[in-house]
């Protein structure tokens, strides 16, 4: 799962502490690990993702709203590739802010004092999203969700204070938990969160959210865009999507 949070999260810098505190929050989750995880929530693979309507102008209606959560820190976040073959332009944006598929905006959290405190993990997954529109007859599709990855066998704890997220992770079959990734964060527009180590602009950008349950929601998105001028438009959003259960 190692390399998994790496990829999830890389624009955060790997941080050791060896202090009493530290190995007393390990001891804790050694002992919180032994209490079974609720699996009474399946989490289908759309849990809490909107997505625009499937129909013209509706589409570009419903994705041009999702502008309006931006802030300018946000943006200063944004970098991109793309590339030309046969006529097709792909764009490759490895951390998006406004991807398509998108964190309901019912989870969105008024209080950032409501994600203080230690969460366990019940879902770590990749999930890809894809809608796509033929131009001529401005027809919109949107193909099955598809879970790429899934390491919920893991067990891992998010610990959050006011400022900052520490993550530890003891992968199947190992004997021990281990600190992966250390971090401050900021909560921009009460549904994101910019996660960064020295400088915000070189930070990861995630959309989080509390369900109705409880359960806190994390999804870092990436997206791909393939056009084809004037014969269609294909999205392509990958979610790395972490769900917790509040233990303390």
């Amino acid at each position: 799962m190692a390399n998994h949070l790496l990829k999830f999260l890389p624009a955060l810098l790997l941080a050791v502490f060896s202090t009493a505190d530290t190995l007393a929050q390990e001891t804790d989750f050694e002992a919180l690990s032994k209490v079974p995880r609720d699996t009474t929530y399946q989490f289908p693979p759309d849990y809490k993702i909107a997505r625009p309507r499937l129909a013209a102008p509706s589409w570009d209606e419903d994705y041009d709203a999702y502008t309006s959560f931006l802030t300018p820190a946000m943006k200063k976040t944004q970098a991109y590739m793309n590339f030309q073959d046969k006529g097709v332009t792909t764009v490759v944006t490895p951390n998006s802010i406004i991807p398509h598929a998108q964190l309901d905006t019912t989870t969105a959290v008024n209080d950032p004092g409501k994600l203080v405190g230690t969460w366990r993990m019940l879902k770590f997954r990749s999930i890809r999203f894809n809608d796509s529109v033929y131009l001529p007859t401005q027809t919109y599709y949107r193909l099955p969700d598809v879970v790429l990855d899934d390491k919920s066998q893991d067990d891992a704890f998010a610990v959050i204070t006011d400022n900052n997220i520490k993550m530890y992770v003891k992968e199947a079959g190992k004997p021990s938990f281990k600190k992966m990734m250390s971090g401050k964060y900021k909560v921009e527009n009460g549904r994101s969160l910019m996660m960064y180590k020295v400088f915000k602009s070189d930070g990861g950008v995630s959309q989080y959210g509390i369900d109705e349950k409880g359960h806190l929601i994390i999804n870092y998105p990436s997206v791909i865009e393939n056009i084809k001028k004037g014969e269609y438009f294909s999205y392509y959003a990958v979610i790395q999507q972490y769900i917790y259960e509040r233990v303390k």
